[in-house]
């Protein structure tokens, strides 16, 4: 063969071209991302509906462990519960759920209070209480606040959105609104020494809601990634073949 038949052989031989083009590889690379972000919230939806199904009380009460909380002060307070300066124009009521707190004291008469923050800071001025702050491990953890015994017992105020006093165990219920808040636990006169066992729950109707949004919306990228994965894959093989 001469040189001229093979410079023609090379010129007439097409190049070969990869059936796996840029746009198919970046398109099978955000299907994937999608498939996983789908099945992410697919299993997200199964956890929350799950939980919604199992792991409610009698009461539909999403509950915390019931803690020993000890004080040799005249209350126990919470940290300040931040739940929104405002209420928005569109939140419709119930948005924030019901809020329960049980507490089992002694023989004495105990309260439970729920008011404004800045309200029950002013009623505890200068009185001695311990500011729960978390727990570690099982023992909670307190901000000591040094101070009298307050001038009034804590029923006699009018600042409580929500409160109970009693003796044995009591139950405050309470249907959260937007606002800065505080929960008080003392001894009905307003004497030192508080010794209670407490556990919250929160009930919130329309978190089944979000497990279904969820399940339905990671359903369908899992199911449309895969589609399309399939789709990339037979055109990247017809054009090889």
């Amino acid at each position: 063969m001469t040189d001229g038949d093979e410079q023609s052989s090379a010129s007439t031989t097409a190049p070969s071209t990869s059936k796996w083009s840029a746009g198919r590889v970046i398109g099978m690379v955000s299907a994937s991302i999608g498939g996983l972000i789908g099945l992410a919230l697919l299993l997200g939806g199964i956890a929350v509906i799950a939980a919604y199904a199992f792991g409610r009380d009698d009461d539909g009460y999403f509950n915390t462990d019931r803690e020993q909380l000890e004080s040799a002060t005249f209350a126990i307070t919470t940290e300040d519960i931040d739940l929104g300066a405002d209420e928005v124009d569109w939140a419709p009521d119930g948005l924030l759920g019901d809020v329960r707190i049980q507490v089992e004291g002694g023989e004495k008469p105990i309260f439970i209070g729920i008011g404004p923050d800045d309200e029950v800071d002013r009623y505890l001025d200068g009185v001695g209480h311990d500011e729960l702050t978390g727990f570690h491990g099982d023992d909670p953890e307190f901000i000591l606040h040094d101070g009298r015994r307050p001038r009034t017992p804590p029923g006699d105020q009018g600042l409580w959105v929500a409160e109970t006093e009693g003796t044995g165990e009591r139950s405050l219920t309470w249907d959260a609104e937007f606002g800065r808040w505080t929960a008080v636990v003392m001894n009905a006169d307003g004497a030192r020494s508080v010794d209670v066992e407490a556990d919250v729950g929160v009930k919130i109707g329309w978190v089944i809601w979000v497990g279904f949004g969820l399940l339905a919306v990671g359903f369908v990228m899992l199911v449309g990634a895969v589609v399309v994965i399939l789709l990339i894959s037979r055109r990247a093989s017809a054009a090889g073949g």
